[in-house]
C-alpha cells in the first residue's frame, strides 16, 4: 500500500450520543480545517441501514459510508477497509469518521492500530458531543446504555457540551462537575451548534491503550421506514407526537399532501423536532432507533398514515 503524501494522515473520530448533534458539529469542524488547507475525506457509520446524515455534507467533500451496524460491533473490518482506500489514493491528510451514536470509539481506534495502516496514520483524536439535557436525565435510559453514555465520554480527547441554551447556569454547573469526574483530562467546552476552538486539538490527552471491556448495545434497536408518496401533515404530526418515550432518534425526509414538491428534512431528538425544506431530490425515508422498540408496531402505525 502506498501514500503519495510525506506526513502522516490524521484521524479524527466524532463521537456522542444519539441526536447530540454530531452532523452539526462535523460540519462546522470541515469548515475550520479548510481554512488550513486540510484535504479531507468523510467516513460515517449509521446503525440503520439508511445513509441519512452524509445528505448533509458538503459535496466537495467525499462521504462514505458503513451502514447497517456500528464499528465496534462488526463492522471493523470494513473501516479498515475504507481507511486503506483512501490511504491508497493519496489524496487526503486528514480522515474524520463520523460514529453512530451508539458506538464506542475504543473499538475504532482497536480498527485504526490495525498493521496494515498503522505506519500511515496517527493516533486518531476523539470529540466527543454532550447533549446538555440528555446527559443530565441519562439515569432515565437503561444501566447498559448509561454505561455506553459515559464510556463514550472516557476516551475523549476534548468534550463539547451542546445545547446549553436548553439548560440554566445551575444545570450547567453540575454537567461540568459530572464531566471532570467522569474524564478529568480532556478539556471541555460549552456550546449551542457545536462549534469549538480547534486548537483545542492539539495535542492528545488520553491513553488510547486503555483497555475497556466490549460493549454491546443490547436492547437499541433501528428502522427504517420509505414512504411511496405524500402524506398528511397533521397526521404526522401526530404520530410524531405519541411517539413511546424509548424513542431515541428519528430523522429522515418526508412529502406532504398540502406541498407535495417540497422536501422536509425531518429531526426528532429528545422529544424535540427540528424540520425544514431541502432542496435535494431524496428518498422518502425516515430512521428511528431507540430502546426495545416495538418495530412492527411503528411499522403497522407508518402503513396506516403512508394509506389514511
Amino acid at each position: 500500500m502506498k501514500n503519495n503524501n510525506f506526513r502522516k494522515i490524521s484521524i479524527s473520530i466524532i463521537s456522542g450520543f444519539l441526536g447530540s448533534g454530531k452532523t452539526t458539529l462535523l460540519t462546522h469542524y470541515i469548515s475550520e480545517l479548510l481554512k488550513i488547507d486540510e484535504k479531507i475525506k468523510v467516513i460515517m457509520n449509521e446503525f440503520g441501514s439508511f445513509d441519512i446524515d452524509s445528505q448533509n455534507i458538503d459535496a466537495n467533500i467525499e462521504v462514505r459510508s458503513i451502514i447497517n451496524g456500528c464499528v465496534c460491533c462488526d463492522l471493523k473490518t470494513d473501516l479498515i477497509t475504507q481507511i486503506q482506500s483512501l490511504i491508497q489514493q493519496g489524496d487526503c491528510n486528514h480522515i474524520i469518521i463520523e460514529a453512530t451514536g451508539i458506538a464506542n470509539p475504543i473499538e475504532m481506534i482497536a480498527a485504526c492500530q490495525d498493521p496494515t495502516i498503522i505506519e500511515y496514520i496517527n493516533m486518531p483524536q476523539i470529540i466527543s458531543l454532550v447533549d446538555a439535557e440528555r446527559f443530565l436525565n441519562r439515569n432515565d435510559y437503561t444501566t447498559s446504555t448509561q454505561t455506553l453514555m459515559e464510556e463514550q465520554l472516557e476516551i475523549s480527547d476534548l468534550l463539547v457540551v451542546n445545547k446549553t441554551d436548553c439548560v440554566d447556569s445551575e444545570k450547567l454547573h453540575k454537567i461540568e462537575e459530572e464531566l471532570v469526574q467522569i474524564n478529568p483530562h480532556a478539556p471541555y467546552v460549552l456550546t449551542t451548534y457545536g462549534q469549538f476552538d480547534i486548537k483545542l486539538l492539539n495535542n492528545p490527552t488520553i491513553d488510547k491503550t486503555v483497555n475497556h471491556k466490549h460493549h454491546h448495545h443490547h436492547g437499541i434497536k433501528s428502522m427504517k421506514y420509505t414512504f411511496t408518496s405524500p402524506i398528511d401533515r397533521q397526521l404526522f404530526y401526530q404520530f410524531i407526537m405519541q411517539l413511546p418515550k424509548n424513542v431515541m432518534r428519528l430523522k429522515g425526509y418526508v412529502q406532504f399532501r398540502d406541498q407535495p414538491n417540497e422536501t422536509i428534512e425531518f429531526q426528532l431528538s429528545y422529544g424535540l423536532p427540528d424540520f425544514g425544506p431541502i432542496n435535494q431530490e431524496l428518498p422518502l425515508t425516515i430512521v428511528i432507533i431507540g430502546e426495545h422498540i416495538d418495530i412492527n408496531q411503528l411499522r403497522n402505525k407508518l402503513d396506516m398514515l403512508q394509506f389514511t
